[in-house]
C-alpha cells in the first residue's frame, strides 16, 4: 500500500464494524466493507462532479480482515479524467487502538450525469 492515506487525511466515510456485520466470529462480512465502499464513492464522486454513477469497480483487494468493533475509515481521491468519466482511488483503514491496519482497496469508475441521467461532460 502507497503512502496515501496519510493520518491526517479526512476520510469520506468514518463507521465502526457492528457485530451483526460478522461473517463468521469476529470477522465482518467482505459485502459489508463493499457497501462501504460504494457509500464512499458516491459521496466523493458527488464532491467532485455533482450527480454522478459508479460506472464500474476496476478492482478490489482485501488486504486484512476487519473485526468488530473496529473504527473504519473509508479515503477517496480522484486519480483520473475523461470527458465524462472519472477514476476514484479508495482506501478502508481500521483502526483498532489506534493502529493503522489497511483493509481494502479499490478503483471505482464514475460517470457524471445530468438531470435525465445521460452522461455529462464534466466541468473543466
Amino acid at each position: 500500500m502507497s503512502d496515501w492515506p496519510t493520518p491526517d487525511d479526512r476520510p469520506v466515510i468514518l463507521t465502526v464494524a457492528r457485530p451483526g456485520d460478522a461473517a463468521f466470529g469476529t470477522t465482518v462480512f467482505g459485502g459489508w466493507i463493499m457497501a462501504q465502499f460504494d457509500h464512499a464513492a458516491g459521496r466523493a464522486g458527488r464532491g467532485v462532479a455533482g450527480a454522478c454513477l459508479i460506472r464500474a469497480v476496476q478492482e478490489m483487494v482485501f488486504h486484512a480482515p476487519l473485526t468488530v468493533g473496529s473504527d473504519f475509515a473509508v479515503h477517496a481521491r480522484e486519480v483520473g479524467r475523461g470527458r465524462t468519466s472519472f477514476t476514484l482511488e479508495l482506501a478502508g483503514i481500521a483502526d483498532p487502538d489506534g493502529a493503522r491496519i489497511p483493509v481494502a482497496t479499490a478503483r471505482f469508475i464514475m460517470v457524471a450525469i445530468d438531470d435525465a441521467g445521460s452522461p455529462r461532460a464534466l466541468a473543466a
